[in-house]
This record gives structure tokens, C-alpha cells and sequence, in this order.
């Protein structure tokens, strides 16, 4: 039973994560597109910063993946 007790708070904690992972990951990517829109009206080709953006949004995708098959390995 404290078993159960315990995995049902680990579900819930990470379930908690999930959505603030999924915050981060919208403020990423609004960054992300305000300043796509910037980089395309100037002749800036290659935004290092765009590129870092990206690979952090992506890096959140799969934290997020992740914690929600922890979800549901603890349910």
C-alpha cells in the first residue's frame, strides 16, 4: 500500500514537471519565432542564437517525452 501511496505522489510530482517543461518549452519557442521573424529581415543568414534556441526547444521536447513515460511507468 505505501508503495502505491508513493508512486501515485511520484506520478503527480512528475506530472507537475511535465507541465512546467511544457511552459518552458512555449516560451522557447515564441522566443524562437520572434526572433526567426527579426533574423529574416535582415541579411543575417546564420543566427547562432536561432540555432541555440532550437536545439534547447528540442532538447525540451525530449525531457518532456521522457517525463511522461515516467508518468506512466509510476501510475
Amino acid at each position: 500500500m505505501s508503495n502505491d501511496r508513493n508512486d501515485a505522489s511520484a506520478a503527480a510530482e512528475l506530472a507537475a514537471l511535465v507541465d512546467a517543461v511544457e511552459a518552458c518549452r512555449s516560451r522557447l519557442t515564441a522566443l524562437a519565432e520572434r526572433r526567426n521573424a527579426a533574423v529574416r529581415n535582415s541579411d543575417d543568414d546564420s543566427d547562432s542564437l536561432l540555432v541555440s534556441i532550437y536545439e534547447a526547444e528540442r532538447g525540451l521536447s525530449t525531457a518532456i517525452r521522457l517525463l511522461q513515460r515516467a508518468v506512466r511507468t509510476a501510475r
